[in-house]
């Protein structure tokens, strides 16, 4: 018998003589980031969300709805990150009302030291739709007869997430494609074609927020109870 076995046999023996028992208790504990960004989060302790896109409003989509609705769940999804503090867009933008946040203005150096010195940030989760096509498919019946349409999505995102007191950067972006049938008009009251844009950009951005902030995960230990 080694000698950590001999050890561990002798302790269980001494707890079992003072009449002392395990309980197993079930909690929920942060998850580490990837290690691939790990370099990008030292000493962040405050981080800020902005969503853009220089894409002209469109009668069938609401783009800056959609935007909005986007930097809300972003903002949410960071939330699982371990003691840090999560700025959203709406206080950003309030904040620094005189500044326009596009892909170029973001690294500027008068744009980053606003975001520290008024913000607090140490870095900032920067979201830019590139490119957007939307192009409606032919009728086709569907096996019960009922004729349906299609709507077909691309877009180009790119996600930023940039270190503002070491200015590192790491960016992750490319095309996505999304079709889903439309059975309802794509005009007036309808907002079918905004789920379908959310539902494509959820995607890419998904995968970041897993590897950035991933859920906590169900850990199990063992407390010992005092049997007196």
């Amino acid at each position: 018998m080694s000698l950590l076995l001999l050890l561990l046999f002798i302790a269980l023996a001494g707890c079992s003589g003072r009449g002392s028992s395990f309980e197993e208790v079930e909690f929920r504990a942060p998850s580490q980031p990837d290690p691939a960004l790990a370099p990008f989060l030292e000493e962040v302790d405050h981080i800020g969300v902005i969503c853009v896109t220089n894409i002209e409003p469109l009668r069938e989509l609401d783009i800056e709805k959609v935007m909005a609705r986007l930097s809300n769940a972003v903002a949410r999804g960071l939330g699982n990150m371990r003691e840090t503090t999560v700025v959203p867009q709406d206080e950003i933008i309030w904040q620094l009302k005189d500044i326009h946040f596009d892909s170029t203005s973001v690294y500027e150096d008068t744009v980053r030291t606003a975001l520290i010195d008024k913000l607090g940030l140490d870095a900032l989760v920067f979201v830019e739709l590139k490119h957007l096509r939307a192009r409606m498919m032919p009728l086709s019946s569907t096996p019960y007869g009922t004729p349906s349409s299609g709507m077909d999505l691309t877009i180009d995102l790119k996600v930023s997430l940039i270190n503002l007191n070491s200015s590192q950067v790491w960016q992750q972006g490319g095309k996505q494609r999304n079709y889903q049938p439309v059975q309802l008009q794509l005009l007036g009251g309808n907002n079918q074609s905004e789920r379908q844009l959310l539902l494509a950009l959820a995607r890419p951005l998904q995968r970041f927020l897993y590897r950035i902030a991933p859920p906590p995960k169900p850990q199990t230990r063992y407390f010992e109870l005092d049997g007196d």
